[in-house]
């Protein structure tokens, strides 16, 4: 019955993912002029990894545009039930309101899956579009300290989609939390973009602030060893970021995911679904 609500979501919401692709192509454009001016030195070439990797750390990108594109995907898998009458007929055919919104939850995990995959599939498109090489000089931060650091490019890659996927299925328990508390997707929509806000404050101007933001947890390039350690004015490394690594948002965010796990368990068993929201 989880494969039955499953292809359910996609059967609703397939158009929305056309859509999305769309969205992430002409991002992907846009990227490949805006973003290496900011991250590369004036004038040097772009390669395929260094496009790669700009476009999961660019803020616009990890931000704004997938944090927002995402609660557009999910936001309303709850309450849709709900107003569509699903719900009455799931719940009728499965043993228990649990499996339901473990459901939920499967679902929220494929489509992180599947949007970074859309991702992908946009940067391959446009490096071939564009011709980028796959093999020359890197200049971005995160392609040069992951192979001073003996890392391939492949194994950063894997990092960033298990902070990738962790940072969007921690944001998606979020939204679905949100929408099982106030029974509409609105509410979601509104804690989405405080979140956006929070990130960007954590990333532009108070950076202390990146240890308690879920979206700036997905950001490899605020990650130590993939990036220089910043200097203070006394000539100083500045060592205060050294213990924001990939194992640190790996384990807020797992403590997210728990957390907000149990009380999407507990809220709808207790909650009354029959109503409208």
């Amino acid at each position: 019955m989880i494969i039955c609500m499953i292809r359910h979501y996609f059967c609703l919401n397939y158009k929305k993912w056309f859509y999305t692709f769309a969205v992430l192509f002409i991002l992907g454009i846009l990227l490949k002029y805006i973003a290496p001016g900011d991250c590369i030195p004036k004038g040097a070439p772009l390669v395929f990894w260094d496009y790669l990797f700009i476009y999961f750390s660019y803020p616009l990108v990890m931000i704004l545009v997938i944090p927002i594109i995402y609660c557009y995907l999910i936001g309303d898998i709850f309450t849709r039930d709900c107003e569509g009458g699903y719900i009455e007929f799931f719940l009728s055919r499965i043993s228990n309101r649990i499996t339901y919104f473990i459901s939920k939850v499967a679902i929220v995990y494929i489509t992180s899956n599947l949007l970074f995959l859309c991702c992908i599939v946009n940067i391959i498109i446009i490096s071939f579009i564009y011709n980028l090489p796959f093999n020359g000089k890197n200049y971005y931060d995160v392609v040069i300290y992951s192979i001073k650091s003996g890392n391939n490019m492949i194994t950063t890659l894997v990092i960033q989609y298990g902070l990738f996927v962790l940072t969007l299925s921690a944001l998606g328990l979020f939204i679905l939390t949100i929408s099982l508390i106030f029974n509409n997707s609105f509410y979601s929509f509104i804690g989405v973009g405080l979140l956006v806000v929070q990130g960007d404050l954590a990333v532009f101007d108070d950076q202390s602030k990146m240890f308690f933001s879920p979206i700036a947890q997905g950001i490899l390039a605020e990650h130590p060893p993939f990036l220089p350690y910043r200097t203070l004015t006394s000539g100083k490394l500045d060592l205060t970021f050294q213990s924001f690594t990939v194992i640190y948002s790996i384990k807020f965010l797992g403590l997210m995911l728990l957390l907000f796990f149990v009380i999407g368990c507990f809220k709808i068993r207790n909650m009354n679904i029959s109503r409208k929201g």
